[in-house]
């Protein structure tokens, strides 16, 4: 090949990159423009009053400093509201657990490389986990009212069926990501699927499982303060009650109550984390 050949074939390979590149500017510029028409055209569907959004800080700052501060701490501080703080504790803890203890079996089944069996086990893991989080958590609370009544037991089972959807999905994707070389290493061992679980599998995913079990109760606290407003147990029954009444200060003492035990949450699951990793 001459050199005016080689020449000429990197020129043409160049206005090829180049011409690539433009049509690739010309698509995003295309996308961004649609996105922004889309915006601009839901907000005049739906209504949005933008002038109305511009002057709501003057009124929100009013109600903040006027209606809802200072905060009435001393409610927070009577005995039945104390004891609705612990049972929402204690369901958050209990449903994330017991729905942790569910997941981690639905994410193994319902991971494409690892499951025993593609044909059927593989969808049942994955519809339990697609139902599981295709409902929100309110959502199956006010179902499992209706079925149990009121009180923690069914804002338990919200919290447990709300981690298996969303614990078990991060889970199957982590299963899916592993090396496959060290499961077909201990399968030639002659090892059984359990045994292939716990040497093979379990060891590449534990990190990033202990992250999202820590994840998932710290989402599944927070989601539990708010169970209440439908008769699912926890200190959101009595938020709702002092809202309805307009006691804004008594509930601006719950609201405060609650950022207070998130932000322990927070530092706990900080120290989990870099305690387990």
């Amino acid at each position: 090949m001459t050199s005016d050949e080689m020449t000429s074939g990197i020129d043409t390979i160049h206005q090829s990159y180049l011409a690539d590149r433009r049509i690739r500017r010309i698509w995003k510029f295309v996308i961004l423009l649609m996105t922004l028409t889309f915006g601009v055209w839901t907000v005049d569907v739906l209504n949005i009053p933008i002038e109305r959004v511009l002057r709501m800080f003057g009124p929100l700052a009013t109600m903040v400093t006027e209606r809802l501060m200072p905060p009435d701490l001393y409610y927070v501080m009577e005995p039945l509201i104390l004891a609705s703080i612990l049972e929402t504790i204690e369901m958050s803890v209990l449903g994330v657990v017991g729905g942790l203890l569910i997941a981690m079996p639905m994410a193994w089944l319902g991971a494409w490389n690892v499951t025993p069996n593609r044909n059927f086990i593989y969808p049942m893991a994955r519809a339990v986990i697609v139902v599981a989080r295709a409902v929100p958590t309110l959502m199956w609370a006010i179902l499992l009212v209706a079925i149990f009544g009121f009180g923690p037991f069914a804002g338990t089972l919200a919290l447990l069926k709300s981690t298996i959807g969303f614990a078990g999905k991060l889970m199957a994707e982590q299963v899916e990501a592993i090396d496959m070389e060290r499961v077909d290493a201990v399968r030639a061992t002659g090892a059984n699927e359990i045994q292939v679980f716990f040497y093979g599998i379990l060891p590449q995913v534990k990190p990033a499982w202990v992250g999202i079990s820590i994840y998932s109760w710290d989402s599944g606290f927070r989601g539990s303060t708010i169970l209440g407003f439908v008769g699912a147990g926890g200190m959101g029954l009595y938020l709702r009650a002092q809202i309805s009444v307009m006691e804004y200060h008594t509930a601006m003492g719950l609201i405060t109550a609650v950022i207070g035990l998130v932000i322990l949450s927070e530092a706990l699951s900080h120290y989990l984390r870099h305690k387990l990793y």
